[in-house]
C-alpha cells in the first residue's frame, strides 16, 4: 500500500510512523542512497523514524559508486560520512568494469550493476528489505514512459511498491511523497546532497518526460493524479493477473518445459486474460527479463479468434503448434540446432540458458547433454516439442553409470516481476531512480 504524506507531515513523528509502519516488524533493512535528494530525505526520515521507535529495525545504508564520473567515489564517500554521523552502518558498494565503462545503453547496464551489488550487500548482511527512494515524481514520469511505449495494464501501474529480485525485497515507501516536499525537508534540516549531471540531460527519456511535467501539470496531468492513476491501474492489474493464473491452473499443462493449453478454453477466455496466459508460458520456456513486443502475440491471437492461425508460429524464439484440441508452446531450435555439452564431472550444468541438470554419480565418466532423438515419441507432445528437451547419455555410446542420478528442471522467468504485460524494453532511471 502506498501512504501518502504532504510536505508539512513530513516533519512530525505520527507521519513518519505511518510511512514506516509496514517495517515495523522487521529486524534488519538496507537503504539505498546515491547521495541524491531523494534517497538523503529517505535517510534522514528512516533516521528520525528509528530514533522515535527503539523497536525499528537496524538499518544499514549503502551506497553505490559506479565508477562513471571522477565525483562519483567522493559522492559515496559522502554518504558514508553521512551514515556515521547519524550512526549507522554503511557500506561502499564498488562496480567494478572489467574494462573501459560502457558507452552505449549506459543507464540500463548502471541500473543492472545497482541491483547485483544490492543483492549481494543484502544477502551477506542478512538483510529482510532494501528501501528504494521513489517518489510520485518517478512514479508519474514512469506511467509516462510506458504510456509513450503503447504498454497495457502493467504498464501503466508503474513502479509496485514492493518487488523481490533473487529473493531479496526491494520496497519503496515514498512513491506517495512529492520530490518538492523532500527537498523542503532537506532545507529545512540543513542536508546537503548531490545533483548527477545525467539527470538534466536530455539523452535520457525520463528527463525529457521529468522536464515536460510542469506544461502537462497546467493541463491537469499532475503527477499526484498520474500517479494515483498508476495505483488504480496496479489494482486493475492485480485482478488480471489472478485471473490469469485461474486460466492457468484450468487449462495449461506443463510438460517438463513443454507447456500445452486447452484450445476451446482459450478460445472462450477474454482476449486480455489468454494473451497473458501466452505471453507467461512464452517467458517460461525461453526465460527473459521482458515480455515480447505486443504486436506478435496479439496478431497470432486475433488470427486464433478467427479461425485464420497457422498451424505453427514463432516468436520470441518459442514454437506455438496448433492442434485440434491443444496449442502446444516449445522452444524453437534456430539455425545452429540446439547444443550439446559434454561433461565429466557431477554439480549442476546449465543447458541452452532453459534448463539446469544436475549430475550425480557419473565418477568422472564423460556424459553428453544433448536434445532427445527426434524420432522418439512421448504421449501426444509433437516431435519437435519432444527434441526441444534436454536428455544424457554416455558420450561414449556406452552404458550409463549404475549410480548416476540425473535432474532435469527448467529455469523459468528470469525477471521478478511476473507480469505479462507485452512491452518493449525497461524503461531507464536515473542516480536515484533503482528500480
Amino acid at each position: 500500500m502506498t501512504v501518502c504524506v504532504a510536505s508539512s507531515d513530513l516533519i512530525t513523528a505520527a507521519s513518519r510512523a505511518r510511512l514506516f509502519a509496514p517495517f515495523a516488524g522487521l529486524c534488519r533493512v538496507g537503504i539505498a542512497v546515491s547521495g541524491g535528494p531523494d534517497s538523503t530525505a529517505l535517510l534522514i526520515l528512516f533516521d528520525r523514524w528509528k530514533r522515535e521507535n527503539p523497536a525499528a529495525p537496524v538499518l544499514h545504508v549503502l551506497t553505490v559508486d559506479h565508477g562513471l564520473r571522477p565525483e562519483s567515489a567522493r559522492e559515496a564517500d559522502a554518504v558514508l560520512d553521512l551514515a556515521a554521523r547519524l550512526g549507522h552502518p554503511a557500506e561502499k558498494l564498488v562496480w567494478r568494469h572489467d574494462g573501459p565503462p560502457p558507452v552505449s545503453d549506459i543507464q540500463a547496464e548502471a541500473r543492472a550493476a545497482r541491483y547485483r551489488l544490492l543483492v549481494d550487500a543484502a544477502r551477506r548482511h542478512s538483510l529482510n528489505a532494501v528501501l528504494l527512494a521513489h517518489t510520485q515524481d518517478d512514479q508519474a514520469e514512469t506511467l509516462l514512459m510506458h504510456l509513450a511505449r503503447g504498454s497495457g495494464v502493467a504498464g501503466l501501474a508503474g513502479m509496485p511498491a514492493e518487488r523481490a529480485i533473487d529473493g531479496v525485497r526491494f520496497l519503496r515507501p515514498l512513491l506517495g511523497v512529492a520530490k518538492a516536499d523532500l527537498l523542503a525537508l532537506l532545507e529545512e534540516a540543513g542536508i546537503p546532497f548531490v545533483n548527477d549531471p545525467s539527470n538534466a540531460s536530455d539523452r535520457y527519456t525520463r528527463v525529457r518526460i521529468r522536464k515536460a511535467l510542469p506544461a502537462l501539470a497546467e493541463l491537469g496531468l499532475t503527477a499526484d493524479r498520474l500517479a494515483g492513476t498508476a495505483r488504480r491501474m496496479a489494482r486493475a492489474e492485480a485482478a488480471l493477473q489472478s485471473a490469469t493464473d485461474a486460466l492457468a491452473r484450468e487449462t495449461a499443462v506443463n510438460h517438463g518445459g513443454v507447456w500445452s493449453i486447452d484450445t476451446a478454453a482459450l478460445a472462450a477466455a477474454p482476449d486480455e486474460i489468454g494473451l497473458r496466459l501466452m505471453v507467461r508460458l512464452i517467458r517460461a520456456i525461453r526465460p527473459s527479463d521482458y515480455p515480447p513486443r505486443a504486436d506478435a502475440p496479439e496478431s497470432w491471437h486475433a488470427a486464433f479468434r478467427a479461425g485464420t492461425a497457422p498451424r505453427r508460429a514463432t516468436m520470441a524464439g518459442v514454437v506455438l503448434h496448433l492442434r485440434s484440441d491443444r496449442l502446444w508452446l516449445y522452444a524453437e531450435a534456430g539455425r545452429s540446432g540446439f547444443p550439446e555439452l559434454v561433461v565429466d564431472a557431477d554439480g549442476d550444468h546449465l543447458w541452452d540458458n532453459r534448463f539446469v541438470v544436475t549430475i550425480a554419480g557419473s565418477g568422472g565418466h564423460p556424459l553428453r547433454i544433448a536434445p532427445r532423438c527426434p524420432g522418439e515419441r512421448y504421449g501426444d507432445m509433437p516431435a519437435a516439442a519432444a527434441a526441444s528437451l534436454p536428455a544424457v547419455s554416455a558420450a561414449d555410446g556406452g552404458d550409463l553409470p549404475a549410480r548416476l542420478t540425473i535432474t532435469i528442471r527448467p529455469i523459468g522467468p528470469q525477471s521478478s516481476a511476473a507480469s505479462e504485460d507485452c512491452r518493449s524494453v525497461a524503461w531507464q532511471g536515473d542516480t536515484d531512480n533503482l528500480s
